[in-house]
């Protein structure tokens, strides 16, 4: 009886693990691989009008497109990612998948050494297979643009803060 139940118990935790397998295959593939920044919008509060009394100010939109960008993100099929600048590894974390077209990645820093800009969670949030876009939580005011190295991204299936 005991070893009909260890049995059972082996072949439970196999079919498990195989089926973990394949989810973590066909879920990760379309964010798999090196991404190239080509784009960042920022809103900016800038001077308005002077009232007489003070400055006001307005927010607006600016645009930063990066031509031939080194910052890559890659994005490894064990739910990590390396951040770098060219060949230089400069951060790196974990991420994973929220549903459909839309991931998350968070930033692994040592106790002793917070980089205060990399604590919330980017997410991300593709357009096609070559692109997406990552906002930062708790910062509506950037978003990123990154494709896959050597391909164009599908901007006119993005609608930019900023229009040329």
């Amino acid at each position: 009886m005991i070893k009909k139940i260890l049995l059972l118990l082996v072949f439970t935790f196999t079919f498990i693990n195989c089926e973990q397998s394949e989810i973590i295959e066909t879920d990760s593939v379309q964010i798999l691989g090196e991404w190239q920044m080509y784009k960042e919008e920022n809103l900016e509060s800038i001077i308005d009008q002077w009232t007489g009394t003070e400055w006001t100010y307005v927010d607006k939109w600016f645009q930063n497109t990066r031509e031939d960008s080194q910052i890559i993100l890659e994005f490894k099929e064990d739910g990590t990612f390396i951040d770098r600048y060219a060949d230089v590894e400069v951060a790196n974390g974990i991420w994973g998948k929220l549903n459909e077209n839309n991931y998350y990645f968070d930033y692994v820093q040592e106790n002793n050494n917070i980089n205060e800009s990399l604590i919330d969670r980017r997410l991300i949030k593709f357009f096609c297979d070559n692109t997406y876009s990552i906002e930062i939580e708790n910062n509506d005011r950037v978003i990123y643009y990154y494709k896959k190295i050597d391909t164009t991204e599908c901007s006119d299936e993005i609608t930019y803060k900023v229009t040329d």
